[in-house]
């Protein structure tokens, strides 16, 4: 179970096997904390706060005369990740990639073949092609990074519990000094021989050019700023000085983030873990750190294992205008011992979706605009989604975004056809996500439905899962059904991170079902039409106080300029009359207290439309 808290609820049936409700239930726990849970009669709920540090937590439950009790295990399980570089000290300019080797381990030191592949950050170059060699082992490409001066890297491997982004688990941490490889120019005396030493190593002698000046190839590691210089001039004498190799100031601090992507809800963490070290590459186990946030909060720094600090974070609730940065600070190391990392903040998915279509009364052979709007869970615009439209009569095309969270088709219906009421269907999602965090479940319309999403609730396809022994993959919009409801206890796996799972039960035939989330995607929006007759063109008349606008146009919604048509007012007269773009304008004037009735007639079809004005 997570340490930061779980859910349990308390069931009772009677004689016959129904779910009846609980009579004065108490839940006390050992290790950690109980609190009230949502209401879901008949079952009580509680939400389980596990102790710091506990890794176990027992529960007692009692009902009248009725008890239980049950045992949990908390956090991740215990072990441990080790890390090794070959070439041990790759050098710029002379190396490209390294190979890293991860092995995930046990307590007692033998592989742990969870399945679950860790997750490796780094903080200068990249890493590439994690792929699994072996039982616990895996193998990736260290890519260098292309600057020419010497820096130290720390690479660190998190075996993340129970998904990818998650903040638990263990991990392991390797500092590897990068040395680089260059040509060293200087000036010296004509034609004399120089060399230079380096960290104890001697690189040389080469002949200065005529003009004194020269290039030496050398190997310089982190740390070390001068060289100690070896003249020889052309008599024989003998010089030696300190060489100034014009390196920047070495950085001692280096920090990664996980999960570098969170979502903007003010509750989702992310842990960041800083080493530093000297200017050798050494690691300072008490270096005193400081870290700060832009948007969000940083809890830290705590001593962690293996002498680095960890800082945990928590998001901001609502998306900021500027990037977060989180800007990590050593100022015993020097004015460049720093870090600035860069961390994601994200909106969630689409939670409501709503249609409107243009008009009033839709005639067959039109067309037609439809429009739907999608927002967030805090009612904001969520561009990026997933949008579909679909109807039994006629053609929609595909749905375009003309403004954040707001698309627009058009729907073109067939000239014949019954006059029936038709049904327009809206369905909206994502956008999707790309790291599996979630597992839900939900029911709809009498079935069990899962799927999974990443942190911020966005969902992501093509997920293997196992369930009761099948394989089910996740649809595009990243669930999947289970069918109608069976009564049972169902177990949910990942079929590539293991440790994220889901035990849902289901109580009865009809439910209910425990735990159930928010669906992970909105049901789809329904409006139903009521179809009308085919018409040759459409008369419209727009009302505005005393004003008046009207026009005709074709069943495509094109203003048909020109057009005859006949106008009469059944009292008062029109004033202030003007046309534009194919459109009439006037003003209803000397009519008196009464309604007026304005009619407005297509001399070439009879088609005619009334409104009422009230000057």
């Amino acid at each position: 179970m997570p340490p930061e808290g779980f859910a349990v609820a308390l069931a009772r049936r009677d004689v016959s096997g129904a779910l009846v409700a609980l009579e004065a239930p108490t839940l006390s726990a050992e290790g950690a904390e109980v609190r009230a849970g949502a209401p879901q009669p008949p079952l009580r709920t509680f939400l389980i706060v596990p102790e710091p540090g506990a890794r176990t937590v027992v529960l007692r439950a009692r009902s009248g005369s009725l008890q239980a009790q049950a045992r949990y295990a908390i956090g991740p399980p215990a072990s441990g990740v080790a890390l090794a570089l070959e070439p041990a000290e790759p050098v710029k300019g002379r190396d490209k990639e390294a190979t890293l080797t991860v092995r995930l381990l046990r307590p007692d030191g033998t592989p742990d073949d969870s399945g679950a592949p860790p997750v490796v950050r780094v903080n200068v170059g990249r890493v590439e092609e994690l792929t699994r060699t072996g039982p616990g082992t895996y193998r990736a490409r260290y890519i260098l990074p292309t600057t020419s001066y010497p820096e130290v890297a720390i690479l660190v491997a998190l075996s993340a519990w129970p998904h990818p982004q998650s903040i638990y688990g263990a991990y392991g941490k390797v500092l590897v000094p990068l040395a680089a490889a260059v040509d060293l120019p200087g000036e010296t005396e004509p034609n004399a021989q120089i060399s230079i030493t380096i960290a104890g190593t001697t690189y040389g002698p080469a002949q200065a050019r005529g003009d004194g000046s020269f290039q030496l190839p050398v190997v310089v590691p982190p740390g070390h700023r001068f060289g100690q210089g070896r003249v020889v001039d052309r008599a024989g004498n003998v010089q030696r000085r300190p060489i100034d190799l014009g390196l920047p100031p070495t950085d001692g601090l280096a920090c990664v983030l996980n999960p570098p992507r969170l979502p903007a809800d003010g509750v989702s963490r992310s842990r960041m873990l800083c080493a530093a070290s000297d200017p050798l590459g050494r690691l300072v186990p008490n270096a005193r750190v400081t870290a700060r946030a832009r948007h969000g909060t940083l809890r830290g720094p705590q001593r962690a294992e293996g002498g680095l600090l960890e800082w945990i974070y928590t998001a901001p609730r609502g998306l900021p205008a500027e990037p977060e940065r989180i800007l990590a600070t050593w100022p015993q190391g020097g004015a460049s011992s720093r870090d600035e990392l860069t961390l994601q903040l994200v909106q969630g998915p689409v939670e409501r979706v709503s249609l409107a279509v243009a008009e009033p009364q839709v005639h067959l052979g039109a067309q037609v605009g439809i429009s739907v709007s999608v927002e967030d869970v805090f009612g904001r615009p969520r561009p990026g989604a997933q949008v579909t439209l679909s109807t039994p009569l006629g053609t929609i095309s595909p749905p375009q975004e003309q403004r954040p969270g707001a698309f627009r088709s058009t729907w073109e219906l067939p000239p014949e056809g019954d006059r029936r009421e038709v049904a327009v269907t809206a369905r909206a999602f994502g956008p999707v996500g790309s790291e599996p965090a979630r597992i839900s479940a939900w029911v709809r319309e009498g079935e069990l439905h899962v799927g999974v999403s990443d942190l911020a609730g966005l969902p992501i396809p093509a997920q293997p899962l196992k369930v009761g022994g099948q394989q089910h993959v996740t649809g595009a919009d990243g669930t999947v059904s289970l069918g109608p409801l069976r009564p049972g206890r169902i177990e949910v796996i990942h079929g590539g991170w293991p440790g994220l799972d889901k035990v849902i039960y289901v109580l009865g035939p009809s439910g209910p079902v425990y735990p159930q989330d928010p669906p992970l995607v909105p049901a789809p929006v329904e409006q139903r039409i009521q179809l009308e007759s085919f018409v040759p063109v459409n008369v419209r008349i727009q009302v505005e106080g005393a004003r008046v606008t009207w026009w005709i146009e074709d069943l495509r919604g094109q203003v048909l300029r020109d057009r005859p048509a006949h106008v009469v007012l059944s009292s008062g007269r029109a004033e202030a009359v003007e046309v534009r773009d194919g459109r009439t304008r006037f003003t209803v004037v000397g009519a008196g207290p009464g309604r007026v009735s304005v009619s407005v007639a297509d001399v070439q079809t009879g088609m005619t439309a009334v409104a009422e004005v009230k000057p």
